[in-house]
């Protein structure tokens, strides 16, 4: 009877130790997690046939380990422009650096099982498979350094620029008459920045020339832009305006939005897009612009952390 007394004192003491490291495990756990929320925006496309591109995603990986918590999504990206975001993901994740995110593009099946999982969607209502005749791979690793803090939220912006994402298919079938880009494109088309980081610069823009044309707000880091070649495209896609950190589409009312700008020295273009066709504009030329704003001007604008520069201009000329 004292041996049986003396085990089951025995034994609780060991549950209890095990309950007390478990706790102390678990609380240790806890403090060492903080909020990744992670959230899409889009640069707008200059193709106005197209009614709207939608990317599905499969998965979301942090430094390659895929965000536990995470479900399959099929995001209409180009509703999300001129500051506008769709959240992606919130989820607890190890507090400490990363430097790299990564998007798994379903290729095959959208989230509700629908072929394809990357589409563009045309004003005829037809879709083209972006993937179709796309050399791209379903993966893109976007390098940036980020810190989730311990009981913290860290919020970062993928810019999906679609400009610099999607081309036209120039030998394509009536159903993949566009594609994404080539892998090392596709990569440059999406941008990651820390939100709370970031500033924006908006406005309105006086006299665009041409009732009938389309006017685009371009943005590059100060000193990065090349009128010759940035206006007749560059690599395998001949991508247009390619190093453009963002860009934006003139509204009817004469407004623009730059936004999730990094901090740093920039500098602003404007082009030209005509009519061609119905739902046809190709690119005219550059503009020759002015700022309206005292002490501000298009070639030397600098933006700081959560600042939001009013920058209105007037359209001079067609250079």
């Amino acid at each position: 009877m004292k041996r049986r007394s003396i085990f089951i004192a025995v034994m609780t003491l060991i549950s209890a130790v095990l309950f007390v490291q478990c706790s102390k495990d678990d609380d240790t756990d806890s403090a060492e997690k903080g909020t990744l929320t992670v959230k899409l925006t889009d640069a707008p496309s200059d193709d106005l046939n197209i009614q709207g591109t939608f990317v599905t995603v499969a998965d979301v990986k942090i430094d390659g380990e895929s965000v536990e918590g995470f479900t399959k999504q099929t995001i209409e990206i180009s509703a999300y422009q001129n500051g506008n975001t769709k959240l992606l993901l919130s989820e607890e994740v190890a507090a400490k650096s990363y430097n790299q995110i990564t998007l798994v593009l379903d290729q095959e099946a959208d989230a509700s099982g629908n072929a394809p999982g990357c589409y563009v969607l045309t004003d005829d209502d037809a879709k083209h498979d972006l993937f179709a005749e796309a050399t791209a791979s379903g993966e893109v690793a976007v390098s940036k350094a980020f810190d989730v803090s311990q009981g913290a939220e860290t919020s970062v912006v993928i810019d999906f620029d679609l400009r610099k994402a999607v081309v036209r298919n120039q030998e394509g079938t009536a159903s993949a008459e566009y594609k994404f880009v080539t892998s090392a494109e596709l990569k440059n088309a999406l941008r990651v920045v820390a939100e709370d980081e970031c500033g924006e610069v908006s406005g309105e823009i006086e006299n665009t020339l041409d009732a009938d044309a389309k006017t685009y707000v371009f943005i590059y880091k100060k000193g990065d832009f090349s009128a010759s070649a940035e206006t007749t495209g560059s690599g395998e896609s001949e991508v247009m305006f390619a190093k453009a950190v963002t860009s934006a589409k003139v509204e009817p009312d004469g407004s623009y939005n730059l936004s999730f700008l990094e901090e740093g020295d920039y500098e602003v273009h404007l082009a030209s897009y005509e009519k061609t066709g119905e739902n046809q504009f190709t690119f005219k030329g550059l503009l020759n612009a002015n700022s309206t704003i005292g002490g501000l001007l298009l070639n030397n604008i600098s933006v700081s952390a959560n600042s939001n520069i009013q920058l209105d201009i007037e359209i001079l000329s067609l250079l």
